[in-house]
């Protein structure tokens, strides 16, 4: 046996330990509380401080799930919600550190002054205009375990998608691109993203 082939078989084991602690016995699935519990020791283990709601919990388990209930998860769900619960806490010190710097009101989402702040760091400084923002929000406001989608603030989750948003502003999205601006673009490496004020676009990358 191969030390990949060791691996995949020493995860198995673990995350069927972990179902079958957490289950209730006899059953085939976990439901929320249950499910919640497994997010908690996640949380231990990452030592991090992280409240686990009811509302992050469903979040969780509305994207873990595939049969079209996510009142309960299977085996295979619960791990899925597992790499996901565990991708937003491997990214939740960049995350706290941009609510410290943007969210003025301590909300712990980001309004659409606020989000201002952020996109303007994005553009070097520069304020975005206000076609720039709705473009933003449109395509980011799709709701989180803290914010509803279309309710206008980004949330904690929302608020990862961003900076990989910015990069895909189209050159349009303040109106039609002149040719002069088009020059500019082209020395610039071909950018997606928006001129304004005559300077060059540019993505950004968020580490």
């Amino acid at each position: 046996m191969s030390q990949h082939q060791k691996d995949m078989k020493d995860k198995r084991k673990r995350i069927e330990e972990i179902f079958a602690d957490a289950k209730t016995p006899g059953s085939e699935s976990l439901d929320a509380d249950e499910f919640g519990t497994v997010l908690e020791k996640m949380v231990v283990e990452a030592g991090v401080t992280e409240p686990v709601t009811p509302r992050a919990v469903d979040w969780v388990m509305e994207r873990a799930d595939s049969t079209g209930d996510s009142s309960s998860l299977s085996m295979e769900e619960m791990e899925r919600g597992m790499a996901i619960w565990g991708g937003y806490l491997q990214k939740k010190d960049f995350i706290d550190s941009l609510m410290k710097r943007f969210d003025h009101d301590g909300d712990d989402k980001l309004s659409r002054e606020e989000l201002k702040g952020y996109i303007s760091e994005l553009k070097g400084g520069e304020a975005p205009t206000d076609a720039e923002m709705d473009w933003i929000i449109q395509r980011c406001d799709k709701g989180d375990f803290d914010t509803d989608a279309g309710d206008g603030h980004i949330g904690r989750v929302e608020l990862l998608d961003v900076a990989d948003e910015w990069c895909y502003l189209p050159r349009d999205v303040n109106g039609p691109v002149s040719d002069s601006d088009e020059e500019l673009l082209d020395e610039d490496g071909g950018s997606a993203v928006a001129v304004t004020g005559g300077g060059k676009g540019g993505c950004c990358v968020v580490q």
